[in-house]
């Protein structure tokens, strides 16, 4: 159990790592990106690309269905948190509050599954 606890970890880490190559990406053309800007975020980013490609393989050698399920859902999250406005993010934190405060409703009137991988 304590070696699952801790893989949540790395999972989590790799989600909020690859959260923010995102937004480190978002900067690259901006007026703010500066030298010492792009210096820092491009060694935070190579650290963290590191980090991502390390954690991913302890995660996926463990369970290579599960991971590759929950990694493409993970995909599916950065890709609406990075495309959305600050008004839907707003909305989107509401409903994960309300989700966390009534799981059992969610779980009984929406839907939400892994695929089979072949």
């Amino acid at each position: 159990m304590e070696e699952n606890l801790t893989q949540m970890e790395y999972l989590k880490t790799v989600i909020l790592s690859q959260l923010l190559l995102e937004s480190n990406e978002n900067l690259f053309f901006t007026k703010q990106y500066k030298q010492q800007v792009k210096n820092k975020i491009n060694s935070l980013n190579k650290d963290l690309e590191e980090i991502v490609r390390t954690e991913f393989k302890v995660i996926y050698d463990t369970d290579s269905e599960t991971t590759t399920n929950i990694l493409r859902n993970i995909d599916e999250i950065v890709e609406k948190l990075k495309t959305s406005s600050i008004d839907e993010l707003v909305f989107m934190n509401a409903i994960i509050d309300k989700y966390k405060e009534n799981k059992e409703w969610f779980v009984q009137h929406e839907n939400a599954e892994f695929l089979k991988l072949n």
